[in-house]
């Protein structure tokens, strides 16, 4: 009994085999299926790793995708995502607030998000930021103040921000519609 190495067809049992492989995973149709569409990561990966089927509307027409004015071809596209850190975060001039921490949300986390501690003059004025961690995100994450008007301005470091984009497969055309690459 022979098994195709992948389909032509938009959904999760088409994926190239070989396609785990990025994320250091045994060539098996289980873990195949397992980045179908995938924007996430685990904590132990550097990168998210996903695997989309792109019909060619997909690849040539950026009001159905943004990602289309950086994918080759039709066909299996891998996009890899990089992850990186919280640098470092700037109050806007005239913030107020409490003694308090940083409220980080979006951005793509695996298990690791970034911790911050706000420090405050007596009349409240923002005096520091202070990264205890920098977590490890996809994209720049929203950082907001528990309490005033601090808006914050954060800079990432690694590769978070950056994404590739692969044509594992190119083809004329692939049937179905599975999700759409972002």
């Amino acid at each position: 009994m022979s098994t195709a190495f992948w389909t032509m067809t938009d959904a999760n049992t088409g994926v190239p085999l070989f396609a785990p492989t990025a994320l250091k995973l045994a060539p098996t149709r289980a873990n195949a299926n397992v980045i179908y569409a995938n924007s996430n990561t685990a904590q132990a990966f550097s990168a998210a790793v996903g695997v989309w089927g792109v019909d060619t509307q997909e690849a040539s027409n950026t009001q159905v995708t943004p990602a289309a004015g950086k994918m080759a071809h039709a066909g299996w596209v891998q996009k890899t995502s990089g992850m990186g850190p919280v640098l470092s975060i700037s109050a806007n001039a005239g913030a107020y607030g409490t003694n308090s921490f940083v409220t980080f949300s979006n951005g793509g986390t695996g298990n690791t998000a970034a911790n911050a501690t706000v420090s405050v003059a007596q009349n409240g004025a923002v005096l520091s930021i202070t990264i205890n961690s920098g977590g490890s995100y996809i994209t720049t994450p929203t950082a907001v103040p528990v309490s005033g008007n601090a808006a914050f301005t954060v800079t990432m470091g690694g590769r978070a921000n950056r994404a590739q984009y692969e044509t594992l497969v190119a083809a004329g055309s692939i049937t179905g519609n599975g999700a759409v690459i972002v």
